[in-house]
């Protein structure tokens, strides 16, 4: 997934804040990595990792794409 493509994922799912979308974010065996929600109440996206359950929050969209990206890469290499 390129940097474009989840940024405009994250835009995606700011955009319909009316309604509770999770994005799960999947590794190249197609084995989820993690979550990614919007939260119009706090106006912060939510990243939840499957595998530990730890929870990020972020507001800065091009933030959050960077992060997603540097993880999927991680993922590809390992």
């Amino acid at each position: 997934m390129s940097l474009k493509n989840i940024e405009t994922m994250l835009k995606t799912l700011k955009e319909f804040k009316e309604s509770e979308i999770v994005h799960t974010i999947s590794d190249y065996e197609h084995s989820p990595i993690m979550t990614v929600t919007y939260h119009s109440d706090t106006e912060s996206f939510q990243i939840t990792y499957v595998e530990s359950m730890k929870v990020e929050i972020y507001t800065d969209i091009s933030l959050l794409a960077t992060t997603i990206e540097r993880i999927l890469l991680i993922e590809v290499s390992n």
